[in-house]
C-alpha cells in the first residue's frame, strides 16, 4: 500500500483467498476518505467473498463521494466478476467522484 497526495495505490495479492481477506480489509479501512487505485494485474486466483468485498469498498467509495479505480484487472479477476454479475463499470474504470 502506498498513499500520496490523498490517493491510495493497494496492490493485489495474486491469490486473493481467505487467507488474503484479513490484510485486503485492513488496507482498506485505512484508504478510507482517499482515492483508491487497485493494482489487480496479478490476480491469479480470486475468492468469491474477496470479490464481495472488493465490490462493497468500491460502493462505499462511490457514495463518499471518492474514487475507486482498478488500474489493471487480470483475465481471472475480470472472468470472476462476470461470472458472479457484478456491474460491468465495477473493473472499468473510476468509481463516482461527483
Amino acid at each position: 500500500m502506498t498513499e500520496a497526495a490523498g490517493i491510495t495505490v493497494l496492490t493485489l495479492k495474486p491469490s486473493l483467498d481467505l487467507t488474503a481477506i484479513e490484510e485486503l480489509l485492513r488496507d482498506l479501512r485505512k484508504a478510507r476518505n482517499t482515492a483508491v487505485v487497485l493494482e489487480a494485474g496479478a490476480v491469479t486466483r480470486v475468492s468469491t467473498i474477496a470479490l464481495q468485498a472488493l465490490l462493497s469498498a468500491w460502493v462505499t467509495w462511490k457514495s463518499d463521494g471518492h474514487d475507486f479505480h482498478v488500474a489493471s484487472s487480470s483475465p481471472a479477476l475480470l472472468d470472476a466478476a462476470s461470472l458472479l454479475g457484478f456491474p460491468p463499470d465495477f473493473l472499468q474504470g473510476e468509481g463516482l467522484s461527483s
